[in-house]
C-alpha cells in the first residue's frame, strides 16, 4: 500500500506530454498556456492622464493660493499633439489622454474655477505625477506577464488582448474515457428499480474535466462481467487517460485490475492509505497513457479526482500544484482509522474570521455530504483527533 506521497510521486512521474496547437484568443478560455507571455511595449506606452482636468508644470503652482494660469489647448484620449507645455500655461486634458511634455501633473476639474481663457486653482496640495500614469510603470517592453502553464480566465485573456496576442499556444487536450462499472448501475436517464442506483460518477468526473476546457470524451457503463468489461477497455487502449469507476477492491466481481493485467496494462500500484478512496488502482498503458481505477462511491471518486487525476492533468500541463489554504475548524473531529483522512467542509465567516465546518458524513457512498461544502480538507495519518480552532490545510473543489 502506498502513502499519498508515495503514490502521488509515482503518478506524476508518469505525466504525458499532450503536444501543443495554436488557437485564438476568442477561444482560448480554460485553456493553459504552453508559452510564456512578454509585453510588447511600455505600458503605459506614455505618460497618461488618469482623469479629466488640467495638465500644469507644478512650479507653477502655490500651494493655497489662487493660482491662474492660461489654457492653450485641449487634448482627447486617442489624439498625439506633440508640443511642450510652457510655464504660466495648462492643457485641458481627458482621461486617457498622453500628457504633454514638461507638464507633470494633472489637477482635476472639482478644484478649478474657468474664467474666460483662465482658469483658476485652488489645490490643497499637489506632487510631482499627480493623476499621471507614469509611462513602463505596470509593465516595460519584454517584461513576463503570463507563465507559461498558467490557465486562462477572462483576466489573463484581457491582458492578451492588450497586448497584441490575438493568437498563442497552449497545451492540446487530452482524450479521455470514463467507463462506469456496476451490476447495480444504471444511467440517469433509466427506469430505476428499487436494488439500482444511478451513475452520478460519470457527471462528476466529466464536469470536473470542463474546467481544464476537456471535453474530448468517450464514456461506458459496464456491468460486472469479464467478457464486457474487456471489450469495452480493450477499445479504449488508444486514449490517454482512462478513469474507471468500480471494480477495483476485494470484492467477487471486482474484476478491473485482472481485465486492466491481461490487456496489458501495467500496475504501478494499487491500494493508498487514504480515506477514501483506499483501493485507488493506477497503471500504465502500452501506448503510453495511463489508468486511474477509483473505487465506486460518490465521494471516492470526488476525492480521488481532486487528489490525484487533477494533479496529474496539471502537471502534464506543466501548471503549479494547487496550494491548500490553511484554515481553522469550527469543531472537533475524530478519527479510527491509520489513514489520512480528506473531509467535505464549508468556509464559513463568525464574527470576522474565517474557519471551516464539518459537513456531516456518514460513509464515502453519501449522496449529498458533498453538495453543500466548499473543499475538502485533510486529517493527517498520524493525528487521531484534530481540536476545535486548530489548522488544517484546506483545498477548494
Amino acid at each position: 500500500m502506498q502513502s499519498i506521497e508515495n503514490a502521488l510521486e509515482l503518478i506524476l512521474s508518469n505525466k504525458q506530454n499532450f503536444g501543443t496547437e495554436t488557437i485564438s484568443i476568442h477561444d482560448c478560455l480554460d485553456r493553459v498556456l504552453a508559452e510564456d507571455i512578454y509585453a510588447d511595449r511600455d505600458y503605459p506606452p506614455f505618460n497618461r492622464a488618469t482623469m479629466d482636468g488640467y495638465a500644469i508644470i507644478s512650479q507653477d503652482i502655490n500651494i493655497g493660493k489662487n493660482n491662474l494660469l492660461k489654457i492653450t489647448d485641449t487634448i482627447h484620449a486617442g489624439e498625439e499633439k506633440q508640443f511642450a507645455l510652457e510655464s504660466g500655461n495648462c492643457i485641458k486634458i481627458m482621461t486617457g489622454a498622453p500628457v504633454p511634455k514638461r507638464a507633470n501633473a494633472v489637477i482635476r476639474i472639482e478644484d478649478t474655477h474657468i474664467n474666460g481663457n483662465e482658469i483658476h486653482f485652488n489645490v490643497k496640495q499637489l506632487k510631482e505625477n499627480q493623476n499621471i500614469a507614469i509611462q513602463g510603470e505596470d509593465a516595460r517592453k519584454g517584461d513576463l506577464l503570463i507563465k507559461k502553464g498558467t490557465k486562462l480566465n477572462p483576466n489573463s485573456i484581457s491582458l492578451l488582448a492588450v497586448t497584441g496576442h490575438a493568437k498563442l499556444e497552449v497545451y492540446k487536450l487530452p482524450i479521455i474515457a470514463i467507463v462506469s462499472t456496476g451490476n447495480e448501475i444504471v444511467a440517469v436517464e433509466s427506469v430505476i428499480q428499487p436494488h439500482q442506483i444511478r451513475d452520478s460518477n460519470v457527471h462528476t468526473l466529466k464536469n470536473s474535466l470542463l474546467n481544464y476546457c476537456i471535453s474530448a470524451i468517450q464514456t461506458a457503463l459496464i456491468v460486472d462481467d469479464k467478457i464486457a468489461l474487456k471489450n469495452t477497455i480493450s477499445e479504449l487502449l488508444n486514449t490517454d487517460i482512462i478513469i474507471i469507476s468500480g471494480g477495483v477492491s476485494k470484492g467477487d466481481a471486482d474484476y478491473v485490475p485482472e481485465i486492466l493485467k491481461h490487456l496489458g496494462v501495467i500496475e504501478i500500484f494499487h491500494r493508498v492509505s487514504i480515506k477514501p478512496g483506499n483501493p485507488l488502482w493506477f497503471g500504465k498503458m502500452p501506448n503510453g497513457g495511463v489508468v486511474f481505477g477509483l473505487p465506486g462511491n460518490p465521494i471516492s471518486v470526488q476525492v480521488g479526482y481532486k487528489v490525484f487525476i487533477e494533479s496529474f492533468i496539471r502537471k502534464c500541463f506543466d501548471m503549479e500544484p494547487i496550494e491548500p489554504l490553511f484554515l481553522p475548524l469550527l469543531g472537533e473531529k475524530s478519527k479510527k482509522s491509520n489513514f489520512t483522512e480528506y473531509f467535505p467542509c464549508k468556509l464559513t465567516h463568525e464574527n470576522k474570521k474565517s474557519g471551516l465546518a464539518i459537513n456531516k458524513m456518514n460513509t464515502s457512498g453519501d449522496i449529498s455530504t458533498t453538495n453543500n461544502s466548499d473543499g475538502i480538507a485533510i486529517h493527517p495519518s498520524e493525528k487521531q483527533t484534530i481540536e476545535k480552532g486548530e489548522f488544517v490545510e484546506f483545498y477548494f473543489w
